[in-house]
């Protein structure tokens, strides 16, 4: 009852805050992009990006393999391991064999720097928020390191990863999973 409720505030949110806002959870959590007409009014040059992710997403098939018997845990760990992997292959153009190769060969290079700047800054933003930290010192910092992510995420040049963290620096948006 409580997890509906949320799921129905965290909605209406999301459909205040726009496209970018849905183009920030898509990418963040893993979740589906927004429908074209919900992100017309967004620049050309994301355009393009946008419907080549939709795309990938549509051809998207993940090699995990659900755990036999798992708990109710184990499967949403499981189908987060998938919304990560989605997010990445449809993120970065390329086959899916392929992809994992160059993942594990260009892992120290740079080019999935922004992303995991996007994901880190996003979760620092956030968790400076939550409680259990003691300072308003230690939550500003932990917020500002946040920030510094995200303005590194937007400053790499990738269309929906810079959309994405805009809108996150804009409005300072956490949703939940």
């Amino acid at each position: 009852m409580v997890r509906a409720a949320l799921s129905f505030v965290i909605a209406q949110v999301l459909a205040a805050g726009g496209a970018p806002a849905a183009i920030a959870d898509a990418i963040l959590w893993g979740r589906q992009m927004p429908p074209a007409e919900q992100t017309a009014s967004l620049p050309k040059e994301v355009q393009q990006p946008l419907a080549e992710y939709r795309q990938r997403a549509r051809t998207f098939q993940s090699a995990l393999k659900a755990p036999p018997g798992a708990t109710d845990t184990e499967r949403a760990l499981f189908d987060a391991r998938v919304a990560i992997e989605r997010v990445v292959f449809c993120l970065f153009s390329r086959r899916e064999a392929v992809f994992i190769d160059g993942l594990l060969a260009d892992l120290p290079q740079a080019w999935l720097a922004p992303y995991l700047n996007l994901i880190a800054g996003h979760r620092k933003l956030c968790a400076s928020r939550l409680p259990g930290i003691d300072s308003d010192g230690e939550r500003g910092a932990l917020a500002e390191a946040g920030r510094r992510q995200l303005a590194r995420a937007r400053d790499a040049g990738l269309p929906l990863i810079r959309a994405a963290a805009e809108a996150v620096l804009a409005t300072g948006h956490c949703a939940v999973p």
